[in-house]
């Protein structure tokens, strides 16, 4: 294509208020002004639909099938669907303006789809079991380890006491035994018997998070409620606590959704669907307090706060971890006028400024692609920024056998063939994580970005992205030789040598002349992966841990 940084960045806001359904009379102006006159933008234009609509469509392979009929309230499902129509409705809009009499039809390269994660389900993680009280496994061999990760479609078995799974969405289900628990996706859970109740945390609200059994499927529209189901699975009884949900009967096809607020309670059996009462007693024991015991151990880790507000050094200081915390170097930052061009005001008082030349490293050789760990900070990225300067805001190199030498970079996307101009990307040693929200708005953000590795060490590690507390894009293949660098023995330690780059993307031979424009805050590396709940709570106080 020819279109320029600035026309790239146009016909992208441009597009994301189509999709997003915002988009005004001026607007509307601009972009057929631009499909009318330019094949360059057609191609753009369509490229972005079919993103749009295919991670509309990979979302809603996690969920179960929507009923034949809804009534109330749009559920989040029901906007994927929307979303998704909109952006096929818009592709069929545009062939048939470019086949009108008199215009020749350009010849437009397919659709880019973005794939889902092709990993077998016995390898994608979906949940951990992060707290219990006098657990006891119905089978011993099938018993999760304290802190162990679930599989996807992984199921549970307790005969007593009680298991608390924290989903990577931020949904947290507390199931009482005995029970049977699937762990469907990071955005679903089957209760195949027994009682849980399940708590989504604000942040987490809007994904869609839904448990279902033969009788009913509850979708949390962000709220707390509990689920029992008989003995022999023939109904299914759902009570809110707090907010609300969305109810499907399973065995009635054609009863209509209905939405559940606080204290309601409805049994759902093959007969229909009955009001059950809610007592204050019945409320108080669905809600009493358990003194679960934890599984997480406190994280080590890294801490750079950017408060210095002279230099060009940065303080570093760490607690739990088995090696020295280095300070951060800017390097490059001009003349001794120009240093002071590093220093800003943060998400918490200082901050590192990137000016697109200068860039900073430290050495920390505590980011090992064998054990599981988390990078967490604030970034700030100008509205203005160019796709030339979506370099890496945090990186660093590794080497494996399976993948040779390469990078791991957390930076937002220039590609539109692989998802969205501006949104939270990360690239790591076969495979990348893309993210839905653009970050170039000059307002502060906090990412978090958590590295598991799995049992198989012939496959790329497992990466979920959390970008302001919510999940926002796991990892997926990358196209064969992606990322890996053709390196000497020399050339391959310069980058692996345990150094972490800010601002910067390091190739074969060490860093390359790309840089970041933006400002960086609060950046930590912690030695483990952090459940959803851990990152939320980094972001509010800004502290690791309690």
């Amino acid at each position: 294509m020819n279109l320029s940084d600035k026309d790239i960045l146009d016909l992208n806001e441009l597009c994301n208020a189509v999709v997003e359904g915002t988009i005004t009379d001026d607007q509307r102006s601009e972009l057929s002004h631009w499909l009318i006159t330019s094949e360059d933008a057609r191609q753009f234009y369509v490229r972005a639909m079919s993103l749009s609509a295919s991670m509309c469509c990979y979302a809603a392979e996690m969920q179960t099938e929507e009923p034949d009929r809804r009534i109330g309230p749009a559920s989040p499902k029901q906007w994927r669907w929307v979303i998704s129509l909109l952006a096929i409705a818009a592709c069929v809009t545009l062939a048939a303006l470019l086949a009108r009499p008199g215009r020749s039809v350009p010849q437009i390269a397919p659709p880019v789809a973005i794939a889902p994660t092709t990993a077998p389900a016995d390898e994608e993680f979906v949940a951990r079991l992060t707290a219990s009280k006098d657990l006891v496994w119905a089978d011993p061999r099938t018993a999760v380890p304290s802190g162990g990760r679930l599989r996807r479609g992984q199921e549970i078995q307790i005969t007593r006491g009680y298991a608390q799974i924290t989903f990577d969405c931020g949904a947290q289900v507390l199931l009482q035994g005995p029970a049977s628990l699937s762990a469907n996706t990071m955005y679903s859970a089957t209760l195949n018997r027994g009682s849980l109740r399940t708590s989504l945390p604000p942040e987490a609200s809007g994904c869609g998070f839904s448990i279902s059994n033969s009788k009913v499927e509850v979708v949390d529209i962000g709220t707390d409620f509990a689920m029992h189901t008989d003995a022999n699975g023939g109904s299914a009884e759902v009570t809110v606590i707090k907010g609300e949900v969305e109810a499907v009967p399973q065995s009635l096809p054609d009863h209509p959704a209905m939405v559940l607020r606080e204290r309601e309670s409805k049994r759902f059996d093959n007969t229909g669907v009955a009001t059950v009462h809610t007592s204050d007693q019945r409320l108080q024991e669905l809600t009493k307090d358990v003194q679960l015991d934890y599984f997480e151990r406190p994280a080590g880790y890294g801490h750079w706060s950017f408060d210095e507000m002279t230099g060009t050094a940065f303080r570093g200081y760490g607690i739990g971890l088995s090696h020295e915390v280095p300070d951060v170097e800017v390097v490059n930052p001009g003349s001794s006028a120009a240093s002071t061009a590093v220093h800003t005001d943060g998400r918490w008082a200082g901050a590192l400024r990137f000016d697109g030349h200068m860039y900073a490293k430290c050495g920390f050789p505590g980011i090992p692609e064998n054990t599981p760990h988390t990078v967490a900070f604030w970034v700030n990225i100008p509205a203005d920024v160019n796709p030339i300067d979506a370099y890496s805001m945090i990186s660093w190199g590794a080497t494996r056998q399976q993948f040779g030498t390469h990078q791991i970079q957390i930076c937002w996307n220039r590609s539109p063939d692989d998802g969205p101009l501006g949104v939270l990307r990360t690239d790591y040693g076969g495979g990348h994580a893309i993210g839905l929200t653009p970050l170039r708005d000059g307002k502060w953000h906090h990412v978090a970005v958590v590295f598991i590795p799995r049992d198989d060490p012939e496959r790329p590690m497992e990466v979920k992205q959390y970008l302001d507390g919510r999940l926002e894009g796991e990892g997926k293949p990358s196209a064969p030789g992606s990322e890996i660098f053709k390196s000497t023995a020399a050339d391959a330690t310069k980058i692996t040598n345990g150094t972490v780059w800010l601002g910067c993307r390091i190739g074969p031979k060490g860093v390359r002349l790309d840089r970041f424009t933006g400002a960086i805050d609060e950046l930590y590396i912690a030695d483990r992966a952090l459940i959803p709940q851990d990152i939320v709570r980094l972001m509010m106080s800004n502290q690791m841990g309690p």
